[in-house]
């Protein structure tokens, strides 16, 4: 049996009170990205990662059933994806590939104020703008606990800011807070044992 790879240090490190600690994974695949998550917060809550117990609002919202305190999004798209947490409220992370998208006035006439609307549609790096407004509207939105195409009103307490993202992609986070400072880390998840167990 090959020994497990060393978690990177950062992954265990306790959250500080006011951090809001976001994690870009090179991968997409949703059971990777599930598993990662419980990786993630294992350290928080003092357990392995299989004694973390995620469960969903009605809404669809995930939540650790024994730490409510303990906040976290997830995010996917295509290869790449992003887990949030925090101590300080709830949050919402959206990560999205910047992107040609069809029907664009349409679907900005159903979500936003005309005034934005024309902002963007005027840009010079119009899909640029439209994704990372997106990303803004839908971070806020599942900090109250919902997406766009479900609840389109975003919540106004959000506290909203742009995050580092992969080339061709871009990427918020917004809380339900005033006071908090983002951290990122990337994730290399091809030699994590959680995903490759040792055999």
């Amino acid at each position: 049996m090959t020994s497990a790879p060393t978690p990177p240090p950062e992954l265990l490190h306790v959250l500080a009170p006011d951090e809001v600690r976001v994690w870009t994974l090179d991968t997409g695949e949703r059971e990777h990205v599930r598993a990662i998550a419980r990786l993630l917060l294992a350290p928080q809550l003092g357990v392995e990662p299989e004694r973390v117990d995620i469960m969903r609002t009605a809404m669809g919202k995930p939540y650790v059933a024994t730490d409510p305190a303990l906040h976290y999004s997830v995010s996917h798209s295509r290869e790449h994806a992003m887990v949030a947490l925090t101590r300080v409220a709830p949050l919402g992370v959206d990560l999205e590939r910047v992107r040609a998208v069809a029907h664009a006035e349409q679907i900005l006439t159903r979500f936003f104020p005309q005034h934005q609307i024309d902002e963007i549609l005027s840009d010079d790096r119009r899909d640029l703008r439209f994704v990372q407004t997106w990303t803004e509207a839908e971070a806020r939105v599942k900090a109250r606990g919902a997406g766009m195409w479900r609840v389109a009103t975003p919540d106004e307490r959000a506290v909203l800011r742009p995050l580092r993202a992969p080339d061709g992609f871009a990427a918020s986070v917004a809380v339900l807070a005033s006071e908090w400072r983002v951290t990122q880390y990337e994730l290399a998840t091809a030699s994590l044992d959680v995903l490759h167990p040792a055999r």
